[in-house]
């Protein structure tokens, strides 16, 4: 088993690392909220036996000149093989999708994606488990020619669409494949950590908007995942996270946590903060969650403090995400970090 995940490793690593294109993917200042965009290997990973989630996202309305930047996903996964499953170990699948629109051009990117994963319990007593998934699906990416007007157009004052810049298309449509590994560790009911690793556009497509020699193929994008839970009193829990992703030149920092507040009343509340770094100073991220049961709502709040904060003035982005949990007579013993975290 040491040598299978130590060659899916090197094959992670390898495929992330690759050269070629420019591009940045969808991201959410809730990543721990979208638990199949964030890595594969959380497909089937959680307490219950149904779960549904959800993200919406909008950003840069004033920087933008009020068409702001939206992005939602929504995703389904589900335990599967319980009775072919011995002692912790689980397997997940799941279905995806997701729609973002951005710049006054409306290039729209929609996306469907399959996912299943392995779940192994490498000690026999649930306390460690390591997982591998994979997702597949179709893209398909596009954008509006009449709403982009250049300079040649402008000085000309000739109709949009009529000068230089000639597309030989404005939709495309691709396939695409991800990949990512996850380590669980239940130290104990009050101390859980996980590390995880994934890799995205492994089928390296290409995004030509142009017939050319050139290949624009759609660069590789690389996450680290961390985080835990820890119970400090039989009320309060600590909650950190941490994100690292780097896409061709593009690279996004996050790191943060949340405190949550249980009630006597199978109710729970969460505050939190998290900074995000880019090449320079990005955004604050305040957060703040209400769970209740088997539903978990959480709402975020970008304040921009990078070198865009004059034009945005510091508006960064509204977030707002839902997930929920169907239980079942065979669910989970332990309580795993994510998503519930």
């Amino acid at each position: 088993m040491k040598r299978i995940l130590s060659i899916l490793i090197s094959v992670l690593v390898l495929f992330s690392f690759s050269d070629n294109a420019i591009g940045q993917d969808i991201h959410f200042s809730q990543f721990y909220f979208s638990p199949l965009t964030l890595n594969p290997a959380h497909t089937g990973f959680f307490n219950g036996k149904h779960r549904f989630s959800t993200n919406y996202k909008t950003q840069w309305k004033r920087a933008a000149g009020g068409d702001p930047y939206t992005t939602f996903t929504g995703g389904y996964d589900v335990h599967i093989l319980d009775k072919m499953m011995k002692a912790a170990d689980m397997a997940g699948f799941g279905i995806s999708f997701f729609s973002d629109k951005a710049g006054k051009g409306d290039l729209k990117t929609t996306g469907a994606f399959g996912s299943l994963a392995y779940h192994r319990d490498m000690t026999g007593n649930g306390k460690q488990l390591v997982s591998f998934g994979v997702q597949a699906g179709v893209v398909q990416m596009g954008f509006d020619r009449s709403k982009l007007r250049f300079g040649d157009e402008i000085l000309s004052e000739i109709e949009t669409g009529s000068g230089q810049e000639q597309f030989d298309k404005t939709s495309i449509i691709y396939a695409d494949v991800n990949a990512g590994l996850l380590w669980n560790y239940i130290y104990s009911k009050k101390m859980i950590f996980f590390v995880g690793l994934s890799t995205y556009h492994l089928t390296r497509p290409k995004v030509n908007f142009l017939t050319t020699t050139e290949s624009n193929v759609l660069s590789n994008r690389t996450a680290i995942q961390a985080g835990g839970s820890f119970t400090i009193t039989k009320m309060w829990d600590v909650l950190p996270s941490f994100l690292y992703m780097i896409q061709k030149a593009s690279n996004e920092a996050n790191l943060g946590l949340a405190v949550r507040y249980n009630t006597k009343s199978e109710a729970a509340i969460r505050l939190g903060a998290w900074y995000r770094q880019w090449s320079n100073s990005d955004a604050f991220i305040i957060m703040a969650g209400f769970e209740y049961m088997d539903i978990t709502l959480g709402m975020s709040y970008d304040i921009n403090v990078s070198t865009l904060k004059e034009t945005s003035n510091g508006q960064g982005s509204f977030e707002i995400a839902l997930i929920y949990v169907l239980q079942s007579s065979k669910a989970i013993v332990q309580d795993m970090a994510c998503p519930h975290f």
